[in-house]
């Protein structure tokens, strides 16, 4: 195998880029080239860590005020020209759009390539999803998204593969949890996130407890404001982006309240630390991630009571879970671990026949 993943422009701090960072680590390790080929100029890549990468100035400047459609003639353009230049037979697309674009310069250079997409969010949050129709596979991070692609009557193979922890994850010792101390790490974007749910949801809880948020976004002075006019700004502690958002302490729970998501590796790293999370069971990931009542909880997405309900069982008790926090770890590690997840790409990447 030889891989590119074809990317919109990345800013180095998502989750898209941990993964991918985590698969060159690994295909490294494997001896498998792997680079990454972005349709917009990075905004750093000190994060590819030794990635091979090309990119193109599609998705910025002139290129940006055009819709993706509009965008196909320069992506079929660059795609041919980065294949003329490789010896790649595998694209992983991570836009519905790049498979059609893919699929052309396929045809253009007379390349025998396998395309396969590669989605890190629900398709109802994607533009021109029937492009998908051109990939000769799928991989899905989730059976979410797997029944999403079965919905549109996809009819090419679609397998099953979750995104990995970190490849040199080790996590620390296990800590005693702190009681009523709850986390909440990623981007303040409350269209995804929806804070505003979870903090309607705790100001109905007279029980003693603290918010933690690590992370930062377009909506932290209005989610600050909310939490005053909720009068819970005293339990609630906006850290901003941190490195390392776990730092030495053990919360009783990570709290995800998302309306959508792809696969919230936020939920994994967190049980590979043995912490236990409540998450909205919102269209793809958490459902393949958490089990109820054993490493964490499910709440109905946009539901202020269920989320406040989760909650609670969370502070009820010193620790009302199934599995020790050390079960909690050892399924994660092995569910998640980067080699195995790797391994089990690579076989479904070598069942799509090259075309």
């Amino acid at each position: 195998m030889n891989i590119a993943i074809v990317s919109r422009k990345l800013s180095g701090r998502g989750g898209m880029e941990t993964v991918i960072q985590t698969l060159g680590q690994v295909a490294q390790a494997k001896n498998i080239p792997l680079a990454l080929w972005a349709m917009g100029q990075l905004e750093n890549d000190e994060w590819l860590r030794g990635i091979p990468f090309q990119f193109s100035k599609i998705d910025q400047g002139t290129g940006r005020r055009l819709q993706l459609k509009a965008k196909l003639p320069f992506y079929i353009v660059a795609l041919a020209r980065l294949l003329r230049r490789s010896q790649v037979d595998t694209l992983l697309i991570t836009d519905p759009i790049f498979a059609e674009a893919a699929y052309r310069a396929r045809y253009l250079t007379n390349r025998r390539i396998r395309i396969l997409s590669w989605l890190h969010f629900s398709l109802d949050k994607l533009a021109n999803v029937p492009s998908l129709a051109k990939a000769d596979g799928h991989l899905a991070i989730s059976q979410g998204i797997k029944r999403q692609l079965e919905a549109i009557n996809i009819t090419t193979p679609i397998h099953v593969v979750h995104n990995p922890l970190s490849y040199n994850f080790n996590p620390a010792r296990i800590q005693p949890s702190t009681p009523g101390l709850l986390l909440y790490v990623g981007r303040l974007n409350n269209r995804q996130k929806r804070l505003d749910v979870l903090f309607h949801a705790l100001s109905q809880i007279n029980d003693s407890w603290q918010l933690d948020i690590a992370g930062d976004g377009p909506d932290s002075a209005w989610l600050q404001n909310m939490t005053h006019e909720l009068g819970i700004n005293g339990k609630v502690a906006f850290k901003g982006w941190q490195p390392d958002p776990w730092g030495h302490f053990q919360p009783s729970a990570l709290v995800l309240t998302s309306d959508f998501e792809g696969f919230p590796m936020v939920l994994v790293e967190a049980l590979a630390r043995g912490i236990p999370v409540i998450s909205t069971n919102c269209p793809t990931g958490p459902e393949d991630i958490v089990e109820n009542h054993k490493n964490g909880l499910l709440a109905e997405a946009g539901s202020v009571a269920s989320v406040r309900d989760a909650v609670r069982v969370a502070l009820e008790q010193e620790w009302p879970w199934e599995w020790t926090p050390q079960a909690i770890q050892h399924n994660a590690l092995k569910h998640y671990n980067a080699s195995g997840v790797f391994d089990h790409m690579s076989t479904a990447i070598q069942s799509i026949p090259v075309r």
